[in-house]
C-alpha cells in the first residue's frame, strides 16, 4: 500500500502536542523569516511617525500580508485561532502605546482607572468598548478630523506581529504558566513580573514597528465583533456585521504567557469593563 505524502502545510495545521510541533517547524525549516510577513525592517524604521496634539504617538503600519491566527501547537491556543491568509491593502497609522490616564484624563475629564496611583503615564483601564467610542469622538471634534478610531482585529495582530524575534513571530511563548517567560518579560507586563499591577507605558522593549506593550500590561478593545475567521484568504478583514462581543487583545498584567500571545483572542459585551482592559488608537492617513 502507497504511503500518503504529507505536506508541510499539512504538518503546519495539525493539532499536534505543542513540543511536537515545535521539533517540525524547526525540522521544516520554518524560520521567522519564512513567517514573516512581507514588509522589510528597513521599509519599517522609516515609516513615518506623528505625535498629535495630546501628546499621544503614532507610526505608520504599511500594507501587506500576514498569516492571521496561529498554527494549532501554540501553548494555550483555542480552536478560534484557525490559521487565515489575510491581505491588508491600506497603510494605517497605530498608536506606539495604549492610551494612558492623562490623555484619557484631557479628553473626558474623569479617570475611572483603578489603578489611578499607577500615574498619568499608565494606561487608562476599567473602559468599556462604548466608552472608547464616545472619546474617539471627542478627540476627532478636538483635532478636527474624523479619521482616528479602533484598529482592527486584523491590523492589531498584523502590527503585533512584526516581531525582532522568532518566537514571537510565530505567536509561540515558552511556557503557558505564570513563570518567567524569556521573551516576553523583555517586551510586557503579564503575571511573572507585573507585581499585579499595570506600570506606565512604553518601558518594556518595543516590537520592530516601535510599538509598546502589545503582549501584557492591558488588554485591548478592537473594533470588530467577536466571531469565527474567514474559511478562506481574506481582504482588509473587519468582522463579522454584527454580533454580541467585541474583540479584546494582548494579554494583561496578572495573566499567563500563553494569553500574551499575538494571536490570543478574548471578547466580551461592549459596555464591559474591569481593571485589565483599556485601547490604542489607530488612525486613517
Amino acid at each position: 500500500m502507497a504511503l500518503k505524502k504529507i505536506s508541510v502545510s499539512t504538518i503546519l495545521t495539525a493539532r499536534l502536542p505543542a513540543f511536537l510541533c515545535c521539533l517540525m517547524l524547526a525540522h521544516t525549516g520554518c524560520s521567522s523569516a519564512a513567517l514573516k510577513k512581507n514588509f522589510s525592517l528597513q521599509a519599517v524604521n522609516k515609516a513615518p511617525h506623528f505625535t498629535n496634539s495630546l501628546g499621544m504617538s503614532f507610526v505608520f503600519v504599511p500594507a501587506g500580508s500576514f498569516q492571521m491566527g496561529s498554527t494549532h501547537c501554540e501553548p494555550g491556543d483555542p480552536a478560534d485561532e484557525t490559521q487565515t491568509a489575510i491581505n491588508i491593502t491600506r497603510g494605517f497609522f497605530l498608536q506606539t502605546t495604549e492610551v494612558t490616564q492623562g490623555q484619557w484624563e484631557a479628553v473626558m475629564h474623569n479617570n475611572p482607572s483603578f489603578f489611578p496611583e499607577c500615574g498619568k503615564t499608565c494606561p487608562v483601564e476599567r473602559v468599556s468598548w462604548d466608552e472608547c467610542i464616545e472619546f474617539i469622538g471627542k478627540l476627532n471634534d478636538l483635532e478636527g478630523t474624523d479619521s482616528y478610531r479602533l484598529p482592527t482585529e486584523a491590523e492589531w495582530e498584523y502590527a503585533c506581529k512584526a516581531e525582532k524575534e522568532p518566537d514571537a513571530i510565530r505567536g509561540t511563548l515558552a511556557d503557558p504558566d505564570c513563570f518567567n517567560d524569556p521573551y516576553l518579560d523583555k517586551t510586557g507586563w503579564y503575571c511573572s513580573n507585573s507585581g499585579g499591577t499595570t506600570h506606565p507605558v512604553g518601558e518594556k522593549e518595543p516590537n520592530a514597528l516601535g510599538i509598546y506593550d502589545m503582549h501584557g500590561n492591558v488588554y485591548e478593545w478592537c473594533q470588530d465583533w467577536y466571531g469565527p475567521y474567514p474559511e478562506g484568504p481574506a481582504v482588509d478583514y473587519t468582522g463579522p456585521a454584527q454580533g454580541e462581543a467585541k474583540v479584546m487583545r494582548g494579554g494583561a498584567y496578572f495573566y499567563l504567557s500563553a494569553h500574551c500571545r499575538s494571536s490570543h483572542r478574548r471578547r466580551h459585551s461592549p459596555n464591559f469593563r474591569n481593571r485589565y482592559l483599556g485601547f490604542r488608537l489607530a488612525k486613517n492617513p
